[in-house]
């Protein structure tokens, strides 16, 4: 195997995967600040709102 180029896609690769990682996280908080105050009203109406 070529070592040389597996060391050259490891930091693309990585940095694609960070910023995966960071819009998935983006998208939930934007979700979570839309929809939160229902989201954890109908948890405590369930009773689930402890798990938060």
């Amino acid at each position: 195997m070529n070592t040389r180029l597996e060391k050259s896609l490891r930091l693309p690769l990585l940095a694609g995967l960070a910023l995966a990682l960071a819009l998935v996280a983006v998208l939930a908080f934007r979700g979570w600040m839309a929809n939160g105050a229902e989201m954890f009203l109908a948890l405590a109406q369930s009773g689930l709102a402890w798990c938060l």
